[in-house]
């Protein structure tokens, strides 16, 4: 108990400070205020009520006060003390702007917070698992498969290295690319949560329960070699090792105020003064020889201006989308269609919408953009946006109520007994920052890609291996 209220005093002590000395106006510190005391509350609900885990909210909860929070209202605070209107985005700083948003994410956690306390509240039974006699062998001949996907990507995997993350093959669409990056190789991952859980149940340590501790050896090798940061984007390796760390030593990430707890610093605090030193312009010779260089990045930018770059910018691209909204109308539907049918490539689909973030980008180049000079366009739009881009107030609300049924769900597989959902449920949990902060159509792609390769594929596999077991005995008759 006396974790989770010192943990609320640090909230409270972070938040304080930015209400008392920023040069945010009174009346936004209010709105900020009001969205604060939503999230805290949700906080205290989360930790002293909630008996179900479910570190999906602990992520909802990190994102608000992160990007919804700290980050605008120091960006704001620059505004004013700097004496400049240009925001990180390039938009140029319209107070009432900056009203809308506070009052649409207001409406939107209200929203959500409500349904959510309403759906996670409905009784759900836990469906018994029956686990498969036949896993072991499942697992050798999945471990059969993922070789021999490695050996027929070997070339692919060894330009990555090469060329680094996300090489665009000449003619190799992004459809394509996702199949391949966030499926085909991904197969490993859940042949792997299946060969912990079976070693986790097996009773007797008998020649079985070796093999298969082997397999899962050299399982975990295989996704180190395709899955590192050589040939994998940060926002998507995070979810996939910290799902491996849940299932080898489910005690450090088990309980509701471990998770919060875990995300808040890791988001809040350690990976900004990690952007800190990276950003630095020195090298690690350089701070290794000379350590007073570190303090000098720590007293002259501080950790905080961390917040004020383009990585925390999805309150003020929220703004810029209701700017664009009120100039150009809502798109009713079109910037939504082109996110849930990413699958369908531009060769069938001419006039397909691209991703909110670059459509918003595109919006932020024209209207701010410097002539002759290029702007970055690929924008972050994140998921409050995305509703209201394409119905308004009436989209903030239906996107809330969605978002928190889902995480409902969520709650379910994780509190459940399927190895796979539990484990597509704790990844969903880890990628929510990621999908909050959208856009859209990358972060519902790369979640649905999940759960193709967690769920559905072993799912597929375990049917077409039932039926050829089935047809055996006829055969041999």
């Amino acid at each position: 108990m006396k974790g989770k209220t010192l943990f609320l005093l640090l909230f409270v002590s972070i938040f304080l400070p930015l209400l008392i000395f920023t040069a945010v106006p009174v009346y936004l510190k209010l709105l900020f205020t009001l969205n604060f005391s939503v999230i805290f509350i949700m906080t205290i609900l989360y930790l002293y009520k909630d008996r179900r885990y479910s570190p999906i909210l602990a992520a909802f909860i990190v994102f608000n006060f992160l990007f919804f929070i700290l980050a605008p209202m120091l960006q704001i605070h620059d505004v004013y003390r700097l004496n400049d209107l240009k925001m990180p985005n390039k938009m140029i700083y319209k107070d009432y702007l900056m009203v809308k948003t506070n009052i649409f994410i207001f409406i939107f956690n209200i929203v959500f917070f409500v349904a959510y306390r309403f759906f996670v509240s409905r009784k759900s039974k836990l469906k018994p698992y029956k686990k498969d006699k036949y896993l072991p062998i499942h697992i050798l001949i999945l471990f059969g498969i993922s070789v021999l996907i490695l050996i027929a990507n070997l070339d692919y995997i060894k330009t990555e290295y090469i060329e680094h993350n996300y090489l665009v093959l000449e003619g190799t669409s992004k459809s394509a690319l996702l199949l391949k990056e966030k499926i085909i190789l991904m197969v490993p991952f859940p042949a792997f949560i299946l060969s912990v859980y079976y070693i986790k149940k097996c009773k007797k340590k008998n020649s079985n329960y070796y093999i298969v501790v082997l397999l899962s050896l050299l399982f975990f090798v295989l996704l180190m070699a395709i899955k590192n940061p050589l040939t994998e984007k940060r926002n998507a390796l995070g979810p996939i090792y910290l799902t491996i760390i849940f299932f080898l030593i489910p005690k450090l990430l088990n309980t509701n105020f471990k998770s919060l707890l875990f995300l808040f610093f890791a988001m809040v605090i350690i990976f900004p003064t990690i952007s800190l030193i990276t950003h630095s312009g020195y090298s690690l010779k350089q701070l290794r020889e000379n350590p007073k260089l570190l303090l000098y990045q720590l007293r002259n930018h501080g950790v905080s201006n961390t917040f004020t770059t383009l990585n925390y910018d999805a309150f003020i691209n929220f703004a810029a989308t209701i700017e664009h909204a009120e100039k150009n109308d809502l798109s009713y539907g079109r910037q939504l269609s082109g996110g849930v049918f990413f699958f369908v490539p531009r060769k069938i689909w001419n006039d397909k919408p691209i991703s909110t973030g670059e459509y918003i980008g595109e919006y932020l180049s024209s209207e701010y953009g410097e002539k002759g000079k290029r702007s970055f366009n690929n924008l972050s739009n994140p998921f409050v946006s995305e509703g209201y881009i394409n119905f308004g107030i009436v989209g903030i609300i239906l996107f809330a109520i969605t978002l928190a049924y889902f995480l409902s769900i969520m709650v379910v597989w994780l509190n459940g007994l399927d190895p796979l959902k539990i484990a597509a449920a704790f990844y969903a949990s880890m990628h929510m920052i990621f999908f909050l902060r959208g856009d859209f159509t990358n972060g519902y792609a790369f979640l649905v890609a999940s759960f193709v390769v967690i769920l559905a594929i072993p799912k597929i596999y375990f049917i077409l291996f039932r039926t050829a077991l089935k047809k055996r005995p006829q055969n041999a008759e």
